[in-house]
């Protein structure tokens, strides 16, 4: 079974980057949209856009999306600091998890309180 990567994403990503990816998994994923977006991670095509809610997802390769948040996107001085580059696999784990044991589960998962 997969698991999230930790130390890739803290080494591939700005501290700030972590925000963005609670924020996404707490705002966008839900019983509803849920396969919407884990179709999207496995068929959708390099340098195709998912727009959501508040967020983003941008296709980087066959194994990584970059997540971006709207409103950083628009007010703040740095965004790029924001954009999360994380493993499809490794998301869609995060998700998994965040619906069978919620958000807190996540966050615990990820180090971070």
């Amino acid at each position: 079974m997969y698991k999230f990567n930790k130390v890739k994403f803290y080494e591939s990503n700005k501290s700030s980057a972590i925000h963005t990816l609670i924020s996404f998994i707490d705002i966008e994923v839900e019983e509803y949209s849920i396969q919407d977006i884990v179709n999207f991670l496995t068929h959708s095509l390099v340098g195709d856009k998912l727009e959501l809610t508040d967020h983003f997802i941008i296709k980087e390769s066959e194994f990584e999306v970059v997540i971006l948040n709207e409103t950083n996107e628009m007010f703040v001085k740095n965004p790029e600091n924001y954009r999360a580059k994380v493993e499809i696999e490794s998301l869609i784990y995060l998700m998994n998890e965040k619906m069978l044991y919620g958000l807190s589960k996540v966050k615990s998962t990820m180090k971070i309180k």
